[in-house]
């Protein structure tokens, strides 16, 4: 069955029609959540979320558009919500084991962490839609529900940023507003 067969049948009350949706996208939406949200706890909840949200709104569905983007995007705005209300300045123990297993120098890690949290929230998210994720730019722009023109510039400013701080140059902070 295509992932459309699946949303008029999940929708219809078909529970096991879900269940293979949810079994067919988890991947793609873990690695979302996992991108935006360093943090694996905090991914998982998402993708619950995600898909809790996708259930109820199956009726809502429009017929004929693509099933992943339609998870994706609500996965983005799950995300979205639990970095507004995350506290600042708590460090999970998956980011400390994932920053000593790398073999890029560990100040360099530090650095490029501290620098990517220093970005406004919607550069930090088109940068990691588009050079962590993979995905081309005009499929970043529909998941986060903007042009591509507009995810191109948060792109193109995201590295510029990311490119500045770690070459010391100024703080990024100075560049907000």
């Amino acid at each position: 069955m295509d992932d459309s067969a699946l949303i008029t049948s999940a929708a219809a009350g078909d529970e096991l029609a879900f269940e293979l949706l949810v079994r067919r996208h988890t991947d793609a939406v873990w690695r979302v959540a996992r991108s935006l949200l360093h943090d694996n706890a905090a991914a998982e909840e998402a993708v619950q979320d995600t898909f809790l949200k996708a259930y109820r709104a199956l009726g809502r569905f429009r017929p004929g558009a693509p099933v992943r983007t339609w998870l994706l995007v609500i996965c983005h705005r799950t995300c979205i919500d639990q970095l507004r209300t995350r506290r600042a300045g708590v460090v999970s123990l998956d980011e400390l084991r994932q920053v000593r297993s790398r073999q890029v120098s560990p100040d360099f890690q530090m650095a490029f962490r501290s620098a990517m949290e220093a970005l406004p929230v919607r550069q930090r998210q088109a940068f990691a839609l588009v050079a962590v994720l993979g995905y081309n730019r005009e499929e970043a722009a529909e998941i986060a529900n903007v042009p591509a023109s507009t995810m191109r510039s948060r792109v193109k400013r995201a590295r510029a940023l990311l490119a500045e701080a770690l070459s010391d140059g100024p703080a990024i902070e100075e560049h907000r507003g």
